[in-house]
Parts: structure tokens; C-alpha cells; sequence
């Protein structure tokens, strides 16, 4: 399979923004369930400014979007291809 550049260009700025374990952290936490910025700070043990940069990445590299509710925006993974993408991830760690 060959790449056009601007694909390659887009595939390293999505590998370059998982190379970050916190970043990780916050999309295998969305696998479960979607989660508020406030949700994430407490169950990840991370500052809200840290976890709020981060969603503002991922959002940008369209990996998780954000919906209004009321007061409190609420994060998930932006489709079925990014939930793949990251439980295939986790499984190759895993693999013995």
C-alpha cells in the first residue's frame, strides 16, 4: 500500500500524539464509558490543565470528540476506528 504525503503526514501526527502515555491513558479510559474532564482528572490521577491540553490534541486529531451537557463537556472516542485502533493497541501489549 502506498501513501500520499499529506496521509503519511496526517498517520505520524496521530502516532506522535499516542507516543505520550498520558494520552494513552485517556483513550483507553474511554473505551469504557465517555468521561468529563473532571472525571478523568480524579480516576487518572492527572491535573486538570494536563488532561484538558491533551483532550484539545486528541480532539484536534479528530481521536475523541467532546458534548455539551449543560455545564460540563463530556469526552469520547470519536468512532468505532479509533476504539479499534486502541484495543488493538492494548492487545498487542498485552500479548505474551
Amino acid at each position: 500500500m502506498q501513501l500520499d504525503a499529506d496521509e503519511a503526514e496526517h498517520i505520524a501526527e496521530v502516532m506522535s500524539a499516542l507516543a505520550t502515555p498520558a494520552r494513552v491513558r485517556i483513550l483507553a479510559r474511554l473505551l469504557d464509558e465517555p468521561a468529563t474532564v473532571g472525571e478523568l482528572v480524579e480516576e487518572l490521577g492527572l491535573g486538570q490543565a494536563s488532561v484538558s491540553n491533551h483532550l484539545r490534541i486528541l480532539r484536534h486529531l479528530n481521536l475523541v470528540v467532546g458534548d455539551r451537557d449543560g455545564r460540563h463537556v463530556i469526552y469520547r472516542l470519536q468512532d468505532d476506528h479509533v476504539r479499534a485502533m486502541i484495543q488493538q493497541m492494548l492487545s498487542h501489549t498485552r500479548h505474551p
